[in-house]
């Protein structure tokens, strides 16, 4: 059971993977609308949809384990989303300040920010984009490698092992999974160059799904390498996950499941971000609580007390992410448009933007 549950990890190669897709046809859509997408608004509306929540949950992590300020390098490298560039300043090393639990992957997403504009202009349509995923695998391997030699004798082999699966080299692939997701999606719809196979495709829609989901549960049973390696498995263990993430996400593409899509899974996904950023917090609280016996819960009683736990925190991190979604994420967004559009010389408001509301 630990074994599944510990999946969960790879909720962000999920995040990324979904991540790429939106962007993308945003960006393409913007482009066949009003032509090249300006670079400049692109970050400043990225930089104002993340960093006021993100700023205000390490803010909240500071206090609730205050142990004085974090030092001044490691503080700036933070700000600025640059701690994703060396085992001493991303959250690897023992005891020292990581901002927010898990924010490795805010840092690798901003990354990828940078390069998404280049990705945009360079990569046109599903080949090239499938050809960048498998160039990115060997570019994976060979940057590991450097990174190994290059930091291992300083910080030893935990953190090294740990800071070369989250930088952006390793995880760049499952990037460009999600790339590739994007052009399959759209050659496979109604119009596409490849709609008479989409209309077979979405036909065995639910058997891809269980496909998909059996081979992402696979990862809990067999033992696949985190960092890629020369041979079949230069697929590392996230881009299987990804591409799992992929199949189920074209499933739902290709045919409506309202069982699975609902208004609730809508709200879990409308206040992810700040569910991600909270239920660290959240998780860690409720564990000071319980009872001595039901943290030395064994067996079947492990499983119940954990699935109850599960339970009560997707509840009260749901609840409290659609209130920070409300009155942190949307005032960010819509700030983030407002200053885009100031900066173009152009008169704003919430109302006859809609674009500003997510």
């Amino acid at each position: 059971m630990k074994r599944f549950t510990n999946l969960g990890f790879f909720g962000v190669q999920l995040f990324f993977v979904v991540s790429c897709v939106t962007l993308t046809r945003s960006w393409r859509q913007q482009q066949a609308l009003r032509g090249y997408p300006s670079l400049r608004d692109f970050m400043i509306r990225r930089l104002f949809r993340i960093a006021p929540a993100y700023y205000l949950a390490a803010a909240l992590y500071l206090w609730l384990s205050w142990n004085g300020l974090p030092a001044a390098t490691r503080l700036a490298t933070f700000l600025t989303f640059t701690n994703g560039w060396s085992p001493g300043q991303m959250p690897t090393m023992p005891d020292a300040w990581i901002g927010v639990p898990g924010g490795w992957s805010i840092e690798a997403e901003v990354a990828f920010y940078a390069l998404f504009p280049m990705l945009m202009v360079t990569i046109r349509g599903f080949w090239p984009a499938l050809v960048a995923l498998l160039v990115s695998l060997p570019f994976a391997w060979v940057a590991n490698g450097l990174g190994w030699a290059a930091y291992v004798q300083d910080y030893g082999s935990t953190a090294t092992d740990q800071f070369l699966y989250y930088w952006l080299p390793n995880e760049m692939p499952v990037f460009l999974a999600g790339l590739v997701l994007h052009e399959v999606i759209i050659k496979l719809s109604p119009g596409g160059q490849w709609q008479l196979l989409g209309v077979q495709v979405s036909q065995y829609a639910r058997l891809l799904l269980a496909a998909c989901v059996v081979t992402f549960l696979s990862l809990g049973l067999i033992a696949w390498p985190r960092l890629p390696v020369p041979g079949w498995l230069f697929v590392p263990s996230h881009l299987v996950a990804a591409l799992a993430f992929s199949g189920i996400t074209l499933a739902f593409a290709l045919r409506p499941m309202p069982l699975l899509v609902n208004w609730a899974i809508v709200r879990i996904g409308q206040g992810s971000f700040s569910a991600y950023l909270l239920h660290f917090a959240l998780l860690e609280g409720i564990v000071r609580l319980l009872p001595a016996s039901v943290l030395g819960a064994t067996g079947i009683n492990a499983i119940a007390a954990a699935t109850a736990l599960f339970v009560a925190v997707l509840v009260i991190t749901g609840v409290l992410a659609q209130a920070t979604y409300r009155w942190i994420e949307t005032p960010g967004i819509q700030t983030g448009h407002h200053v885009s559009r100031v900066l173009n010389g152009k008169q704003w408001s919430a109302k006859t933007d809609p674009s500003a509301a997510g």
